[in-house]
């Protein structure tokens, strides 16, 4: 399989992070930059965006929540607890994290914008939304081991992504279970090692 990703992309961290921890044999390609009109990778979709996954067979996946279930499938489900109590936190776990790494890139592709084009009003329905997030996984992660599973995967790669691109937000203040938790988390290899480089 191969794996296209651009190494900023906290989409495609999710993904690599997950090929990693499947034991799949898994080529990861870095397809940076991806401003050009003619990027190869419209090839492979109308998306030309990361991550992509070509699986074995030669078919394109493209969304990162579809190629992490995917490498899940492929990996007889060793990415998520089994069942249970357990496999339901770990989907929450998933879905906060991808709410908070969608509201968070929201709030990124905004405030890049020219500022007569920018909307006062969704910047901060975004912000709201991710502190929100925010407080969430700090109830839910504080004390929790640093174990990867996909809804670990998504929390660590979306607070690093706030980390880069709303320092501002210091998501860290007042949460101090969820920034020993992930303090804890980025001593893992495939963690630290798909840390975005700015």
């Amino acid at each position: 399989m191969k794996l296209y990703y651009s190494g900023r992309s906290p989409y495609a961290r999710r993904a690599r992070i997950a090929a990693r921890l499947s034991e799949l044999s898994v080529e990861e390609i870095d397809i940076s930059p991806l401003q050009l009109e003619d990027h190869f990778m419209l090839k492979h979709g109308p998306g030309g965006k990361v991550p992509g996954l070509e699986t074995d067979s030669g078919t394109y996946l493209c969304e990162s929540l579809i190629i992490t279930n995917y490498l899940n499938q492929q990996a007889e489900g060793k990415l998520m607890p089994s069942e249970g109590t357990g496999a339901e936190a770990a989907m929450e776990l998933e879905g906060l994290g991808s709410l908070l790494m969608d509201s968070l890139f929201v709030r990124a592709m905004e405030n890049r914008r020219e500022l007569d084009e920018q909307s006062p009003g969704l910047i901060k329905k975004e912000a709201a939304r991710a502190f929100r997030c925010y407080d969430a996984l700090d109830i839910r992660l504080s004390g929790q081991s640093a174990t990867l599973h996909l809804g670990t995967i998504a929390a660590v790669a979306s607070l690093g992504y706030a980390d880069w691109r709303h320092p501002d937000d210091e998501w860290r203040q007042g949460r101090d279970g969820l920034k020993t938790w992930f303090d804890e988390m980025m001593q893992n290899p495939a963690v630290a090692e798909t840390k975005p480089i700015f």
